[in-house]
């Protein structure tokens, strides 16, 4: 039975994704597929003089109010969702059968906390929970983790201990702002198959990564951040789905990724939050240019390659 019931509520979910997308088409403005971020928030991670690689945890635990990162580009990631759904809904959202409840519990906790700790910003009314500066409304209990993750800027996945397996694999995600990675071909899989792309990630990271989700207590996030070089500056950067309609202009490439454990599922959410600055603008906040040029310097050719950096881009960051 409680395979049947799974089954239905995948099923449910998906008819209800298919409605949503076909409203939005059926809208009179279609909805622009692709969108380019200018970042109007001050950049949020600069590079470090002393790090010597890329691979490294670098968390820090933070307060609960410091979770999410709202600001004033929340509009063009909503529309930027709406947009990525209307287009490849496969793509950008997935739920596994039995994910259903850490899908719930994400969605009642994100709604209490967004009271809690962006009054400012969002209130509770009759007619569902409402986006204050946007005047945005939406039903107050989401019919899956997709509508509750319209309600901020980050995308959204959760990881849940798969007792067979002991250890953690993805089950459901919402993820329209992808760093070179595909949602289909990561939902259901362990967080060590996930990062098996990652040069060293096995020998280096991944018991840690192991240890510290499994030992994380509930409602005490984390922080760290993860950064790329970006050719253009498209929120959607996967070679198959993306325009490749930037400027030509590289871009500074940040992920500001949180861990939170909910207390009653003890799911994990991963939280991205994507910010993307042109080094230009980078240029004007001092040493950016040769601290990034120091740290792409130390890299081996293996994670070049991985991070879509090569010597001839070494060179630019160099002479320009």
């Amino acid at each position: 039975l409680a395979l049947l019931a799974s089954l239905a509520r995948e099923i449910l979910t998906l008819a209800k994704l298919a409605k949503s997308a076909k409203e939005t088409e059926s809208q009179p403005r279609q909805l622009k597929a692709s969108m380019q971020l200018h970042s109007q928030a001050e950049p949020v991670y600069f590079p470090e003089a002393d790090q010597q690689s890329v691979l490294r945890l670098g968390l820090h635990v933070i307060p609960i109010e410091q979770w999410l990162h709202l600001d004033e580009d929340f509009s063009l990631f909503q529309q930027h969702k709406l947009a990525s759904l209307q287009k490849h809904p496969e793509k950008v959202y997935a739920e596994l059968p039995g994910a259903g409840n850490a899908c719930d519990e994400f969605g009642e906790f994100l709604r209490d906390h967004l009271q809690s700790h962006w009054g400012q910003q969002f209130s509770l009314e009759q007619s569902g929970l409402s986006h204050i500066p946007t005047g945005l409304n939406w039903p107050t209990q989401p019919r899956s983790l997709w509508e509750s993750s319209l309600w901020i800027q980050d995308d959204i996945c959760l990881l849940e201990l798969a007792q067979e397996q002991d250890e953690y694999i993805m089950t459901a995600a919402s993820l329209c702002s992808p760093s070179n990675w595909k949602l289909e071909d990561k939902i259901g899989k362990s967080i060590d198959w996930i990062h098996e792309p990652v040069p060293g990630y096995k020998e280096q990271l991944a018991k840690r990564v192991n240890k510290l989700i499994s030992g994380m207590a509930p409602v005490k996030p984390v922080m760290r951040f993860n950064w790329s070089l970006q050719p253009g500056n498209e929120l959607c950067w996967r070679s198959d789905l993306d325009s490749g309609s930037g400027d030509g202009d590289y871009y500074w490439r940040v992920e500001r990724q949180t861990l939170l454990k909910l207390p009653q599922s003890g799911a994990v959410v991963f939280a991205i939050r994507i910010f993307l600055h042109s080094l230009t603008q980078m240029d004007q906040l001092g040493n950016f240019r040769q601290r990034l040029a120091a740290i792409v310097s130390r890299q081996s050719a293996e994670m070049l390659r991985y991070k879509g950096m090569d010597h001839k881009l070494l060179e630019r960051l160099k002479c320009e």
